[in-house]
């Protein structure tokens, strides 16, 4: 047996997680705190006379890692207490040893400040290129752009091997009727016929989309269509027009697609009213052609 137990990976990785969020973390107390009823607001720790309240428990915890700000207070709350306790005695300490003074900390502030500036300015661009109204907007031009596609109601008959599929074939042939062999050949309670209900083209594998979208109401495929699920027999029930999909359904795609643009946008933008001016690592002229693409910052 390992010595080091798969169970308490988790709490490593905790630990981990909290260590890299404390500098964070060790100044909720200083942030605006969530406003709870005194009585919903202990104090869970005394540091040389100053409280720290569950609130700012409930603060630090919105810095880790989205994995641990899905899980109950009460499951981190030790090892969260803990840490904030350790990082606030020692921010304390630098602040003792006159740190805020020290050249090193300004450098380092002053690239952090640029770095959150530039985050913010993001965020906004990215705030407005995402607000309901421009993404209702897109998803009305979207839908105004999109080729029109159809929808299928069909049935399936799903055999293992090739064989059994040119035989089934061949009953039909003869005027058997779809449903009622389905059910023989895949007699499971939830065959109901072979019904598939209603799909589109996309959302069926290659194979099987283009032979029943290549059939006519009341059609079947006339040969076996193999697929990595086995041997189809498929038939067309009905056709109609495909209904978009909704506002809602469409809301993430819409908003990725929102925020690339932009930022690709403001980028260019950027850009063209700068003189830039580019070299290799020698110092010689960059070539344009070994560019690479411009990459989106995430959105933070």
């Amino acid at each position: 047996m390992s010595l080091h137990s798969s169970s308490s990976r988790p709490l490593r990785s905790l630990v981990l997680a909290l260590a890299v969020a404390a500098p964070l973390a060790a100044h909720a107390a200083d942030a605006p705190q969530l406003q709870l009823a005194p009585t919903d607001d202990p104090v869970v720790a005394k540091i040389n006379g100053t409280e720290l309240h569950k609130s700012d428990l409930v603060a630090a915890q919105k810095q880790l890692p989205q994995q641990y700000q899905q899980v109950p207070l009460e499951a981190i709350y030790p090892q969260l207490l803990d840490q904030v306790v350790n990082n606030t005695l020692l921010i304390d300490a630098a602040k003792a040893d006159k740190l805020s003074d020290d050249q090193e900390v300004k450098d380092r502030m002053a690239k952090l400040q640029d770095r959150v500036m530039e985050q913010v300015y993001i965020d906004r661009v990215l705030t407005k290129a995402t607000s309901d109204d421009a993404l209702k907007a897109r998803y009305q031009k979207t839908i105004k752009d999109a080729p029109a596609q159809d929808e299928i109601h069909g049935r399936q008959i799903l055999l293992q091997n090739e064989a059994d599929a040119k035989a089934v074939i061949a009953q039909l042939d003869k005027g058997a009727d779809f449903a009622k062999l389905a059910n023989e050949k895949n007699p499971s309670k939830d065959s109901n016929g072979g019904d598939l209900g209603w799909f589109t083209k996309a959302a069926m594998p290659p194979e099987f989309g283009d032979a029943a979208f290549g059939l006519k109401k009341g059609q079947y495929t006339k040969t076996p269509i193999k697929t990595q699920f086995g041997f189809h027999v498929i038939k067309v029930e009905d056709r109609r027009p495909a209904a978009p999909p909704s506002f809602e359904d469409s809301k993430e795609q819409l908003t990725n697609d929102a925020e690339h643009e932009a930022i690709d946008a403001k980028v260019a933008e950027l850009r063209g009213k700068a003189k830039v001016e580019q070299f290799n690592l020698d110092g010689t002229p960059f070539s344009p052609q070994l560019k690479a693409p411009t990459t989106p910052p995430a959105k933070k």
